[in-house]
């Protein structure tokens, strides 16, 4: 009997130790967006706390529903006034032209365009990977804290991943749009305004990366005559 007990023992730890894996596997592929899952040892199933799922699954579903905060919308207005307009001494139909291409060599796709109204809309330019990952860590950070929630919902250790909620929305949705309009024979004025992106420093590089294109093409316009 005793040896019978051991094989019992040796084949429910066995098939405990597969569930708990395929549960991870699971909860890892809904949280890291189709990332391979870490395996659940025990020391990450030690890290493990239903409570702690449980806000984060509250707090999953707050930035879902209202990814937006006051503080962040003060932050994003301010902005906007200082460095959200330019002057360009340019002709509008030049001025036009150059958005155009300043878009398009920074990979934004334009979806629409119209030079009587002077309005330009398009999609968002792409940051660099490491700098994105960057920005939506900081702003889980910043919207839990704000919205009083535990540091814990942004803790690593339990092996479960996640991305910032609605990052697949908010590509299919967030964009440029850009409004030109003349202020004389030779000088236009272009205000460039981000939809649906909510962190403040998000933003601020998205200006700084069209900003800079704009001067580039602009810059290349001039010497050409």
């Amino acid at each position: 009997m005793g040896a019978w007990s051991k094989i019992i023992g040796c084949a429910c730890l066995v098939g405990a130790t597969a569930l708990l894996a395929s549960c991870g596997s699971g909860v890892g592929a809904l949280y890291g967006g189709g990332q391979p899952p870490r395996p659940v040892t025990a020391p990450n199933m030690a890290a493990f706390n239903p409570q702690t799922m449980m806000e984060r699954q509250r707090f999953l579903q707050d930035m879902q529903a209202a990814p937006d905060l006051p503080a962040w919308q003060q932050q994003r207005e301010k902005m906007a006034l200082a460095v959200g307009d330019r002057i360009v001494d340019k002709s509008f139909d030049r001025t036009f032209d150059s958005m155009i291409i300043a878009l398009a060599n920074i990979g934004c796709r334009v979806n629409n365009m119209e030079r009587t109204s002077g309005y330009i809309t398009s999609s968002l330019p792409e940051l660099p990977p490491e700098q994105k990952e960057q920005l939506n860590k900081e702003a889980m950070a910043q919207y839990a804290q704000i919205k009083g929630y535990s540091p814990a919902v942004l803790d690593d250790k339990s092996g479960f991943n996640f991305a910032l909620p609605g990052a697949m929305a908010e590509k299919m949705t967030a964009g440029i749009t850009l409004t030109i309009t003349r202020q004389g024979p030779d000088q236009t004025k272009v205000k460039l305004r981000f939809n649906n992106v909510y962190y403040p420093p998000e933003i601020d590089a998205l200006y700084k990366r069209v900003w800079e294109a704009v001067d580039k093409q602009i810059f290349l316009d001039k010497s050409l005559g």
